[in-house]
């Protein structure tokens, strides 16, 4: 089922995304006939469908007849009033279960890779570094839907759904939301030199966390994609660089690419404990099944991320 096949035909959900609006450019470089779907208000692509509405994704997958679907899509925050815990639910476990069901509805078998995540370890992490067959131990509700998403696709697989489960670890580079902590160092340190400031604001630097450049993490979906081997039912692999570093190395490094003498300053309000000093994982299988390595050096991430903020925060 290789994506360079005539016959290929790929769906991405979540296209408008970080991620997804990579993994699109990528795909159209190859020969597989390719559609992005984006939410109800989406208008950066022409396929724009809300996940939890079952029909209307049932026709879209019955009309395009994808052999692969890479479901990126999901809603991860619960820390704006938009957003509760009972939306996280509905979009991303209602939503992957309509996805799933339409796709077993299929003619032709399709596999599914499903965009999970590391964070359905948990505390677990505490005991050290996890492998696809630790405990699971999801502790936020888009966690828990993450691990509750698992469950349900390795019932539903099978001879008409094959499934390919990765748990991504932490991931970054330019264009990134601020919410997540390099490009909110380096949206600090842009405005920071744009405005003649010396200093950021910064929380918890000591959590250990195992960071990947997201282009790396494009390539290793497309090895998944790429793959003409016949499909296992289900399978779930962790993905991830294999570095894990401090967050205060993160900050350093773009620091050190800004040029300035940026002081880092706690903030009271981002100074949360962590539950889970350092989060490390194997990703033996990954690689031994895929031939994927991280490859991308962090200074090289933190060079992409900082230029992008300097550019959006030049004015």
């Amino acid at each position: 089922m290789a994506a360079d096949r005539a016959d290929h035909r790929v769906l991405v959900t979540g296209a408008a995304g970080f991620v997804g609006s990579r993994l699109m450019r990528r795909l159209e470089q190859t020969s597989a006939t390719v559609i992005g779907l984006v939410g109800p208000n989406g208008t950066n692509d022409p396929v724009a469908v809300d996940l939890t509405d079952a029909p209307a994704l049932a026709r879209v997958i019955a009309d395009f007849r994808p052999s692969t679907v890479v479901h990126l899509a999901a809603m991860s925050s619960v820390g704006d009033g938009s957003v509760t815990p009972d939306t996280v639910w509905t979009v991303n476990f209602d939503g992957t279960r309509a996805l799933a069901k339409a796709m077993r509805a299929l003619p032709e078998p399709a596999r599914l890779i499903f965009a999970s995540s590391a964070e359905v370890y948990g505390r677990h992490f505490n005991a050290g570094p996890r492998d696809e067959t630790s405990a699971l131990a999801p502790a936020s509700p888009y966690a828990r839907t993450k691990a509750a998403c698992e469950y349900l696709l390795s019932d539903m697989a099978g001879e008409a759904l094959s499934v390919v489960v990765l748990r991504l670890f932490n991931h970054t580079g330019p264009g990134q939301d601020e919410r997540f902590v390099a490009p909110s160092f380096a949206a600090q340190i842009a405005r920071a030199i744009r405005d003649g400031g010396d200093s950021i604001s910064v929380g918890n630097l000591d959590a250990v966390r195992d960071f990947s450049d997201v282009d790396d993490v494009i390539e290793a979906y497309l090895a998944v994609i790429e793959d003409g081997a016949p499909p296992s039912p289900f399978e779930v692999y962790n993905v991830g660089s294999g570095r894990p570093v401090a967050i205060r190395t993160i900050l350093d490094a773009l620091v050190e690419q800004s040029g300035r003498p940026i002081k880092a300053v706690p903030a009271p309000d981002r100074m949360r404990a962590s539950d889970v000093p350092r989060a490390e994982g194997v990703f033996d299988k990954f690689h031994d099944r895929y031939g994927w390595s991280a490859t991308t050096p962090l200074q090289t991430t933190a060079a992409a991320v900082l230029k992008h903020e300097m550019g959006r925060h030049s004015a």
